[in-house]
């Protein structure tokens, strides 16, 4: 049991760095994207598409440990959890805590992840509403067509009595 643990734990620490790398992409995302710089944002997709194959990989293996491991503790593969792993082990104490200290590590950088790519997610939405507001001002300084005014308490379309022909 104890090799098995040992591969899972090994698969464990990295699928956490890879997804500490995607933490680290999605910092530099951040601040690309703030710079609005097409080019580095392609270049940091592509990487983190390859990160996200990698660890597709290394579920595939932990998913395969978690079945070898289900048939020795005679469980339900889809019951088999970590925090259930962990219980199971009261009387190996040191793998119980090497299995909570992947899982405590798995679930803070997970959290960070995912209040980072909420965060890029808005600055995105943001990008793309100036990008629409600018392209209204735009149509409306040939004429006088709908502005639309992102973000205010009513997104409202007003026509535009503004003259910037002059």
């Amino acid at each position: 049991m104890a090799g098995i643990i040992e591969s899972l734990l090994d698969t464990l620490g990295e699928q956490t760095n890879r997804y500490e790398e995607l933490l680290g992409l999605s910092k530099e995302k951040r601040d690309v994207i703030i710079a609005n710089d097409i080019e580095n944002l392609q270049k940091i997709n592509h990487l983190e598409n390859i990160l996200i194959s990698q660890n597709q990989k290394l579920e595939k293996k932990r998913q395969a440990i978690v079945a070898d491991m289900a048939i020795v503790l005679n469980q339900k593969e889809k019951d088999l959890t970590l925090p259930k792993l962990i219980e199971l082990m009261q009387d190996q104490p040191n793998e119980r805590t090497a299995l909570e200290s992947a899982r405590n590590r798995i679930k803070s950088i997970m959290d960070e992840l995912r209040e980072m790519n909420q965060l890029n997610g808005q600055l995105i939405q943001n990008a793309l509403e100036f990008v629409e507001f600018e392209s209204n001002l735009l149509k409306s300084a040939s004429g006088n067509a709908p502005v639309y005014f992102p973000g205010s308490d009513n997104d409202y379309y007003e026509e535009s009595q503004i003259d910037f022909r002059n």
